[in-house]
């Protein structure tokens, strides 16, 4: 008797604490037409987070500079923090090598005009320096460049309301890579816990 008694008594509890904050809730007035909003709710790993309370505009988070997303650290109905890393762009740096190359190709470049302008100049000239400028547009065109990283962050606090970027895309400068709604909406997460 004293166990269906205190599970009764757990379950009332459980609904009061539930079912009293809506009847203490302030009672809305129905929205006109030109004040009504879309309710969206988002979805991840199977059950609903949040629902969004009229949701207002977002803005889109933009990258700073072209590259090709390496990883995507968010998903969309997450809460991000400022600051927060969203993604990782990788794009190709020049290498010392490569930078030494292009200094030699402009310099062949000026010489290879000098020569021409010359009407001196012997066509044996003409042709080596020329053959010298192909060379090391050869050569440089076999080099590797380098890989730099740079991270798409949160502006600041919200909630990723949309994603439009994939690992492998790649993004001109400033291009969109989420939409999210700044500020943090309460928190309206459901917490049970089992009783024995």
């Amino acid at each position: 008797m004293k166990k269906l008694l205190g599970v009764l008594l757990v379950v009332l509890v459980a609904l009061s604490s539930w079912g009293l904050p809506l009847l203490l809730a302030p009672a809305t007035t129905p929205a006109t037409a030109s004040e009504q909003t879309l309710t969206t709710y988002f979805v991840a790993e199977g059950s609903v987070i949040a629902p969004a309370e009229e949701t207002p505009a977002g803005q889109d988070i933009r990258t700073a500079r072209a590259g090709r997303v390496w990883e995507v650290y968010f998903s969309v109905g997450q809460r991000v923090r400022k600051g927060q890393v969203l993604l990782k762009l990788a794009h190709s740096i020049k290498t010392v090598e490569q930078q030494h190359l292009q200094t030699q190709i402009a310099q062949e470049q000026a010489r290879y005009a000098a020569l021409a302008q010359q009407p001196a100049t012997a066509p044996a000239a003409l042709t080596a320096a020329r053959a010298q400028l192909v060379t090391l547009q050869e050569k440089l065109a076999r080099t590797s460049p380098a890989l730099a990283f740079e991270f798409v962050t949160a502006p600041e606090d919200g909630l990723v309301t949309a994603r439009s970027v994939a690992p492998g895309d790649y993004l001109t400068p400033a291009q969109a890579v989420a939409a999210f709604v700044p500020g943090m909406p309460a928190d309206t997460t459901l917490l049970l816990s089992s009783v024995e």
